[in-house]
């Protein structure tokens, strides 16, 4: 049987090796532990993620994949879905049009610049911001007050520097499709709701990593990979790593080496805490202009949950790389009396990412096209949420995907 080398344990490399098991004598290298971002700290008796908490029901791949190494995700309680927006105030995002039509979260001139969405013509032959793409087809207002907080709540970014394209494919591909977004839900008989429902696992989305490893056949290695050239006898290898490491690992090849480098990210830290009573219940708040992007009510959503996790930094405020863990905590718990009102948590805990998220900025998408055709030249294959997409999802469809590829490829 041919020899597979999988470079980085998190998901993605996971996901791939078990899709892979049958068809190679796989192996699997992780510099630090399995999982990745996708891991679950225990700290006394509070359960934090130090990344994502769970996963849309939308992507059928996800479900499949837990069926088939026999773990069942717990879905999230009604309190998931109340979400808020911090604007000086906390206001609740409405999920139906006509709460929308009455919620206080804009103004009755920005909730009827939204209608006129309706006439406003599609952009297909080029690509555009975030930002320009909100503020033509859904107004300026909002613009300043949904997309500002949603894209630091899912990438850490802000909507200037990112593609609406390479973020958000599947709203360009309905733009372009139906002519309008309205135009599109309509037909598609969608709402305001997000298409799917929350999931993870009973004690968190490690238990998903460790049932992976049960089910996978192969011999997995606690090892730093420096140079591609430190794995012979491989058959072939990929590279499932962040982008930057990726890099490192393929410098030999100048042109793809550089490449890679030219993808940024934003750092993220993550603070675990909890108190006696804080409001609001629900899924959690996103802010607008805060230095805390959000914060996560995972205590009132999954059961075995019982703090909370302020989530700070993105490409609003990148200084929070530079900080160190005392000065990190300080900054969350400020930031969560400002919002919520709630004061002297009962446990700190605190992780940061300095390369948090992948920034899928103007240009990703030719920038990635490049990559991925510099990398087959030189028979490496490249695999991670650098580059198709962020979510836990979306690293297991194109897990799915990939493993085709190779095995035609074989």
């Amino acid at each position: 049987m041919k020899k597979l080398a999988i470079i980085g344990g998190g998901i993605s490399g996971l996901s791939l090796a078990y899709l892979l098991q049958d068809n190679f004598e796989v192996s699997v290298f992780e510099k630090e532990k399995w999982g990745g971002k996708a891991y679950t700290q225990r700290v006394d008796d509070y359960l934090f993620e130090e990344g994502v908490n769970g996963f849309l029901s939308n992507q059928p791949k996800t479900l499949e994949l837990c069926e088939s190494i026999g773990i069942t995700p717990i879905k999230a309680n009604e309190n998931s879905k109340k979400r808020y927006i911090y604007d000086d105030k906390l206001i609740e995002i409405p999920t139906k049009p006509i709460k929308f039509l009455t919620s206080p979260i804009m103004s009755l001139k920005g909730k009827l610049r939204i209608l006129m969405e309706f006439f406003v013509e599609p952009i297909c032959d080029r690509e555009e911001s975030v930002k320009d793409f909100a503020i033509r087809r859904l107004g300026k207002e909002f613009y300043e007050k949904m997309m500002i907080p949603m894209l630091a709540g899912i990438y850490a970014s802000t909507p200037e520097i990112t593609s609406m394209n390479a973020a958000f494919p599947k709203l360009k591909k309905v733009e372009c499709e139906y002519g309008s977004l309205f135009k599109g839900m309509i037909k598609l008989k969608r709402g305001g709701e997000p298409s799917g429902e929350l999931h993870s696992f009973n004690f968190g989305m490690s238990e998903m990593i460790d049932a992976l490893k049960r089910a996978t056949k192969a011999t997995f290695e606690k090892k730093e990979i420096k140079d591609i050239e430190d794995l012979n006898g491989f058959d072939k290898i990929v590279v499932a790593t962040e982008s930057f490491n990726a890099a490192k690992i393929l410098k030999r090849y100048k042109k793809l080496s550089d490449l890679l480098e030219k993808i940024k990210f934003n750092p993220v830290a993550i603070v675990g805490l909890d108190y006696e009573n804080i409001k609001p219940v629900g899924f959690g708040i996103l802010t607008i202009k805060e230095k805390a992007l959000g914060i996560l009510m995972d205590k009132y959503i999954f059961p075995n949950r019982n703090g909370i996790r302020v989530m700070l930094g993105g490409a609003r405020f990148p200084e929070i790389k530079d900080m160190n863990e005392n000065e990190i905590i300080d900054l969350a718990i400020r930031e969560v009396e400002k919002i919520t009102g709630a004061k002297n948590p009962k446990i700190t805990w605190c992780k940061l990412h300095k390369k948090a998220i992948a920034n899928y900025s103007l240009g990703h998408q030719k920038l990635v096209d490049e990559i991925f055709e510099e990398s087959e030249k030189e028979g490496i294959y490249l695999h991670g949420n650098s580059y198709k997409g962020i979510s836990f999802n979306d690293c297991i469809k194109n897990s799915y995907e990939l493993a085709q590829k190779i095995i035609r490829e074989s």
